[in-house]
């Protein structure tokens, strides 16, 4: 098994399980307490996992890290296709939309093929292979420093090149998201490249995972007044939906 795939399935195992042993990972992976040790020394410099006194937990707390897009990939997956399925009654023909290069995101491709003269703008490099090889959309691909651990393409020159586009639409992800602080990301490159697109485009659309609410992380990418669909299947209690419904916001369960 490779050390990527045996990661994935340590992640999986913590948010079925909450904490475990090094001893009980070992026995679950047949693999070694070495190698096992090893690959949890790596995720908790990544920020996945959190190590106290003989147990291993999911970090309730990520660091400013991004998360390696192999891992992130294969966590969440049916409730990110879900997200994505809700997302396409906001697409039509002849559309031009902004993509952000999340794991989520990724999940709307299969869905363009139903809709003519698409034009896809992202810096997710995975997702513009996607978009390349399964469908027949116009793919624009923003230039900037490469970020192989997201892959995914950022800096100034990416924010640069994003701000000489228009969309009609933005569909974006992220890393938290709270009612107050507004939605945020882990590092300030993929906070304002989102901002940006969300400036850039006549309509912004959200798409967050039960996992993200309520958390604030490090860098702010938009705020509740820069979007106009929130698509989550998070339930809101009166006060709660009473202050997206300040902002017009339209909540999609």
């Amino acid at each position: 098994m490779y050390d990527i795939e045996r990661q994935r399935k340590i992640l999986e195992i913590l948010k079925d399980n909450k904490s475990h042993s090094v001893y009980e990972l070992s026995d679950l992976l047949y693999a070694s307490a070495a190698t096992i040790r090893r690959d949890l020394t790596k995720m908790e410099q990544k920020g996945f996992i959190t190590r106290t006194f003989g147990a291993v937990m999911l970090n309730p707390n990520p660091t400013n890290k991004e998360s390696a897009f192999e891992l992130r990939e294969k966590v969440n997956i049916v409730e990110k296709r879900a997200l994505c399925q809700k997302a396409v009654s906001f697409l039509n023909d002849n559309i031009s939309i902004f993509l952000d290069s999340s794991t989520t995101l990724l999940h709307i491709v299969p869905f363009l093929n139903g809709y003519k003269n698409v034009t896809v703008i992202t810096n997710g490099l995975f997702i513009a292979n996607e978009i390349i090889t399964h469908t027949s959309c116009n793919l624009i691909l923003c230039g900037g420093q490469v970020q192989a651990n997201t892959n995914s393409i950022l800096g100034p020159k990416a924010i640069a090149d994003i701000r000489n586009f228009h969309a009609d639409l933005a569909l974006i992800s992220c890393g938290g998201f709270d009612l107050d602080y507004g939605f945020s990301e882990s590092t300030i490159d993929s906070a304002e490249l989102k901002k940006t697109m969300c400036l850039n485009s006549d309509k912004t659309i959200v798409l967050a995972d039960e996992s993200k609410y309520k958390k604030k992380i490090l860098y702010r990418s938009t705020t509740l007044s820069d979007i106009d669909v929130l698509i989550t299947p998070v339930k809101f209690n009166e006060n709660e939906q009473a202050k997206l419904d300040d902002f017009k916001i339209t909540v999609i369960h």
